[in-house]
C-alpha cells in the first residue's frame, strides 16, 4: 500500500496505474458508472487513493480510459466481413459473443453496457463508441442508400443480446451455449445486414 499522503507512483515500482485500470473495469463491470467510486477502484487496486487522480483527473478520465478496450472492435467488424456480407451475420454473433465470454475482456465489455442504461455521463461515452466505432463499422460494409440504417439494426442487435444475455442474464438466453446464440441471433442479424 502506498504512504498515506504520496500523490506520485509507488515507490515498489509495480504498475500502479495497470492495477488501477483493471480495478475500475472490474467495478464498473459490478456496479455501472454511477456506483463505481474512486476510493472502491483504489482499495481494489491496493494502491492509495490520490493515486487514481494522478492517473486520471477524475472518475470521467478514468471511465474513458478503460474504453481503450484490449480488442479493436473495429478490427473484429473487418474479419466478419473479410467473407463478404453473406453470413456476416453468423460471424458477427459468434465474435461478439466469444469477446463477451472471455474472462479478460468480458467484464469491460458488460462494465459499457450496464453503465450506458444507468449513467448519463456514461451514457454519452458509450453512445459515441456505438455510432461512431460499431455503427460506422458496419455500414462501411455496406451497400445502398439505407447502408446506415441497417448497420443501425444490426448494432440493436448485439447491444439487445449483451444486455439480455450479460447484464440482465435472462433465462434460457444466459445459460445458452455459444453455438445457440449464434444460430438464433446470426440468422437476425444477416436480415439487417441484407435490408428488407
Amino acid at each position: 500500500m502506498t504512504p498515506r499522503g504520496r500523490t506520485g507512483p509507488r515507490a515498489d515500482r509495480t504498475d500502479a496505474r495497470g492495477d488501477i485500470l483493471s480495478s475500475a473495469r472490474e467495478l464498473f463491470s459490478a456496479r455501472g458508472f454511477r456506483g463505481t467510486t474512486m476510493r472502491a477502484v483504489a482499495e481494489g487496486a491496493g494502491v492509495d487513493v490520490a493515486l487514481v487522480p494522478y492517473y486520471f483527473g477524475n472518475k470521467e478520465g478514468l471511465f474513458a480510459a478503460t474504453l481503450e478496450l484490449p480488442v479493436d472492435p473495429r478490427a473484429k467488424l473487418d474479419a466478419a466481413f473479410a467473407e463478404g456480407v453473406d453470413g456476416a451475420g453468423v460471424r458477427i454473433a459468434r465474435a461478439v459473443v466469444g469477446v463477451f465470454d472471455d474472462e479478460t475482456v468480458g467484464p469491460t465489455m458488460i462494465g459499457l453496457v450496464r453503465s450506458a442504461m444507468t449513467d448519463g455521463t456514461a451514457h454519452e461515452a458509450v453512445r459515441d463508441f456505438l455510432v461512431n466505432v460499431i455503427v460506422e463499422g458496419y455500414a462501411i460494409h455496406l451497400d445502398g442508400p439505407d447502408a446506415r440504417e441497417r448497420a443501425a439494426l444490426a448494432a440493436a442487435q448485439i447491444i439487445g443480446l449483451a444486455v439480455a444475455r450479460y447484464v440482465l442474464r435472462i433465462e434460457p438466453l444466459a445459460s445458452m451455449s455459444v453455438d445457440e446464440v449464434v444460430a438464433y441471433v446470426g440468422p437476425a442479424l444477416q436480415r439487417c445486414l441484407d435490408g428488407p
